[in-house]
């Protein structure tokens, strides 16, 4: 992958953000507009993009080795970010609710706002088409591993979350994934009407990632010491162990490995802290001022971090 496309699209959605920014500081967006944006993005055009992107992709042989691929691989992923996490907590003495939300976003990154906008400029729809079975997979042990984690010693019930795991983006991968193993295309007047919305997702995710930034309490967050392990562990080394490990297992079996499946998997795996688990831990009973603290300092930082990244994975595939 070439580094001048890796930094121009990067510059791209920076411009984005700082529209956000702006927008924000001149009270285009207010606090209450934010927060409508962020449902825009979530009920609207996120599912449009997810939906409508598969059929944009011919199935063959190689497109489904590589989906069955990273549906396992992303189980892996995630579960050693959060191993990786308890450990650290471990290490670090983290206590109660602190321990618990470091452990959860160490292992659920912004993988929707900024994941897939960023996956989708830089390895297009075949990109995102991995991209968002991570997202599926993410959001599935969010409301079952996750809940765990932040309600330690209560009984977990499949039934009360089931309707949190079946969310309208959960539905409109599984169909679009369906549709695509059928080979079946949606007509064309959808994917010119509903498909059009989609594209707009990554335009307005990045401007929702500035109003987020504005928003944030900055100076009392970048007190918080526990984010800054954080943000280390998710944004540079947890990236660069999966990347090792990848390429560890690339060396003994060639032909196990897609580099654009490693590519998006390390990308979903370096994104800075989901915003959506702030809402979560807020109706669970934690401290959702730690967690917007995570959300802020690591998104902040991710700014640095995600082309280190990049030009990281460009120099190796």
């Amino acid at each position: 992958m070439a580094l001048g496309i890796i930094v121009r699209q990067i510059a791209v959605l920076a411009i984005l953000v700082i529209i956000g920014l702006v927008a924000s500081r001149s009270k285009v967006i207010t606090s209450a507009s934010k927060d409508f944006l962020a449902r825009i993005i979530f009920y609207i055009t996120l599912p449009a993009m997810l939906l409508t992107n598969f059929s944009r992709i011919d199935l063959t042989p190689r497109l489904l080795s590589n989906s069955l691929q990273v549906l396992v691989l992303s189980i892996f992923v995630l579960f050693f970010m959060l191993l990786i996490g308890w450990l650290t907590s471990k290490i670090a003495g983290l206590k109660g609710s602190s321990a618990a939300i470091f452990r959860l976003h160490s292992m659920l990154g912004n993988v929707i706002y900024l994941g897939l906008p960023v996956i989708s400029s830089l390895f297009g729809e075949e990109g995102l088409l991995y991209g968002s079975i991570f997202v599926l997979v993410s959001n599935i042990l969010m409301w079952t591993v996750g809940v765990a984690v932040i309600t330690p010693g209560t009984s977990f019930s499949i039934r009360k979350n089931l309707g949190r795991i079946l969310n309208l983006n959960t539905i409109a991968i599984i169909t679009g994934f369906i549709l695509f193993l059928l080979s079946i295309k949606l007509p064309p007047i959808i994917l010119d009407s509903v498909g059009a919305l989609g594209r707009a997702n990554t335009y307005l995710s990045m401007i929702y990632i500035g109003a987020v930034l504005w928003f944030a309490d900055g100076r009392k967050m970048m007190r918080n010491k526990a984010v800054y392990l954080l943000s280390l562990n998710r944004l540079i080394i947890v990236p660069l162990l999966i990347l090792g490990i990848f390429i560890l297992i690339s060396h003994f079996f060639p032909s196990l490995t897609d580099s654009k499946v490693v590519s998006v998997l390390v990308m979903q795996a370096a994104m800075p802290c989901m915003v959506n688990v702030v809402i979560m831990v807020n109706i669970l009973g934690g401290d959702d001022g730690i967690a917007t603290a995570n959300v802020f300092i690591s998104t902040l930082l991710s700014v640095i971090t995600l082309p280190f990244i990049l030009m990281i994975i460009s120099m190796i595939y």
